[in-house]
């Protein structure tokens, strides 16, 4: 079932929209039927009038109709009140008055046998009218209603049934009329109606609270990683529906820092700091994207991203790789044009077991990846500042992937802080 309050409250409402096209449907019926016999009365186009005993049975319909009318358009201005003022109609007096409203065939199959004091309106196509009314139940989305719908026409036309064969019947012949028990049978069949429709409206309920699941399961992936990958990722990972709760995966941290952006944001003004900051960072999110990456955090004059996370792939790693490269070299070209002034940046990567998950409470949440591959990645990208260079990994890292040709130079066992054993770092030459 549905958690979100907001969803509930409105889908209650659309509820009570659906209650009120519900009786709109059934006022037009019933003023069409009174059209119809009120004409039918005078004109008898329907050659009803020869079959009737007494003229006063074709008044009888046409004030059955009234009443019938009257009630629903009564109704039917409540709920106009209720829609008015944004208020979803409570569930026990829709079932009051669907209920009252199956009183209705009855009252005027009854009214008939007494006035014509036959056993014909058994048969008559008035018991239509509880199929009719069971089979639009279904609007209302609700199972019990429907069900119980079926349930109290049928306790009704089986009553009638009874009382006719028990009080009328006899006083005639009773071998021209149908057995009785084709009459239960319809019955029944009215309470198997009820239950279809109970559970047409069941189906459609759950499915309409099934979608509105897959849109928040779609809205939290896109709110947690917003613009931060690329659409085949979040559209693979609304396939996957993967669980975006703390585990442990194997991924690639890639590091990116702008070298002196301080002392170039000292001399310009903020927007030109910030058009400076969309001309760099706008291709270089887009070649992470292209790469299957996730950028996950901007650091001012950097940013953190990932690879193999939230989507696993075997080839994160090498895709990180290639990503950096295609950043060290989309940044020349940038300068080369014009874009931003030349710049150098520092890049680490490194790959491992991280912890991913979301941290925070209901109110603010935030997508979050630990791990001591995150902090040597992190403390790679910081040492390029000591040496000089711009693209730095381990040497484990190195040997899980292909270089392509490009040139790598060992920097010897470096001790890292945070790490008792020195790891070998190897400089990509770009």
């Amino acid at each position: 079932m549905i958690r979100d309050n907001s969803f509930k409250k409105e889908f209650e409402f659309e509820k009570t929209l659906s209650e009120y096209k519900r009786v709109k449907i059934i006022c037009y019926l019933l003023g069409f039927g009174m059209i119809i016999s009120i004409a039918n009365n005078y004109m008898d186009f329907l050659d009803l009038q020869r079959f009737f005993k007494y003229k006063s049975s074709g008044y009888a319909i046409i004030l059955w109709v009234f009443f019938f009318l009257c009630y629903e358009l009564i109704f039917l201005a409540l709920l106009r009140r209720y829609i008015r003022n944004r208020i979803s109609i409570n569930e026990h007096l829709k079932l009051a008055h669907t209920l009252i409203e199956i009183v209705f065939p009855g009252i005027l199959m009854f009214m008939l046998t007494v006035i014509e004091e036959r056993a014909v309106y058994l048969d008559a196509p008035y018991f239509l009218t509880y199929f009719l009314l069971i089979a639009i139940s279904s609007l209302q989305l609700n199972f019990r209603i429907s069900f119980f719908l079926g349930v109290f026409a049928a306790l009704q036309y089986s009553a009638l049934t009874y009382y006719i064969y028990n009080y009328i019947i006899p006083s005639q012949d009773p071998g021209s009329h149908m057995p009785i028990a084709s009459y239960y049978v319809r019955a029944v069949m009215m309470l198997f109606t009820g239950a279809a429709a109970g559970m047409i409206a069941s189906e459609i309920n759950n499915r309409v609270q099934n979608s509105f699941s897959q849109l928040m399961e779609k809205q939290k992936i896109i709110s947690l990683f917003g613009q931060q990958v690329s659409r085949e990722i979040v559209d693979e990972l609304i396939l996957r529906k993967d669980d975006l709760d703390i585990k442990r995966v194997s991924a690639t941290i890639m590091f990116l820092d702008i070298r002196n952006f301080s002392s170039y944001a000292e001399t310009k003004d903020p927007a030109e700091i910030i058009q400076f900051q969309n001309n760099i960072f706008d291709p270089l999110i887009e070649i992470i994207s292209k790469h299957k990456g996730l950028v996950n955090q901007f650091l001012g004059d950097g940013f953190m991203a990932s690879f193999g996370i939230p989507i696993a792939t075997n080839d994160h790693s090498q895709n990180a790789f290639n990503a950096g490269l295609e950043i060290i070299h989309k940044i020349k070209v940038l300068a080369e044009v014009g874009v931003i002034p030349i710049t150098r940046v520092g890049i680490g990567i490194h790959s491992g077991e991280v912890i991913t998950g979301n941290i925070g409470n209901e109110i603010r949440k935030q997508y979050s990846i630990a791990g001591t591959t995150v902090i040597t990645a992190a403390r790679l990208e910081q040492l390029n500042k000591e040496y000089r260079t711009q693209f730095l990994v381990t040497r484990e890292f190195l040997e899980s992937i292909s270089t392509n040709g490009q040139a790598v130079e060992s920097l010897g066992e470096i001790s890292i802080k945070g790490f008792e054993k020195p790891m070998e770092v190897m400089c990509v030459k770009v």
